[in-house]
């Protein structure tokens, strides 16, 4: 109940003048298929810090060290004509790897065992040349 005047009158109740204007943001529905805002995402790129050539190197060393021992099986013979190419690949390569290992203290291992499979492969192809070259001037 409100209060009254003493002629009966309730009171003048005051009204503002001047309207407050509050923002009116749009209102858009949410329909299926509608694209809706991405929330920005950080994505994290971790830098690789391997050594390329010693890992290069150690894969062509498995690779000679395997085509050589498979081209000493009758039918797979056609392995020797390619081992020695991956053998000069890891020697170069090991090579390469093992310099920038010992420099930056990555991979170092890796240009080694590249290296000594290399040379093993070679080894193994200068071997027997060099027994026959014996025994041809022994005669």
């Amino acid at each position: 109940m409100q209060p009254q005047q003493p002629g009966g009158q309730p009171q003048p109740v005051p009204i503002q003048s001047v309207p407050v204007s509050q923002p009116i943001q749009p209102v858009q529905p949410m329909l299926y298929g509608q694209p809706q805002p991405m929330m920005a995402q950080n994505i994290l790129v971790a830098q690789s810090s391997g050594n390329g050539s010693a890992t290069t190197g150690l894969v062509m060393g498995i690779l000679a060290i395997t085509t050589f021992v498979l081209g000493w099986i009758p039918f797979l013979c056609f392995f020797f004509f390619i081992s020695w190419l991956f053998a000069l690949l890891a020697v170069i390569f090991g090579h390469i790897g093992a310099a920038e290992g010992s420099r930056t203290g990555v991979g170092g291992g890796q240009g080694i065992a590249g290296l000594v499979l290399g040379y093993l492969t070679l080894a193994g192809y200068l071997i027997p040349i060099i027994f026959l070259g014996s025994i041809g001037a022994a005669a």
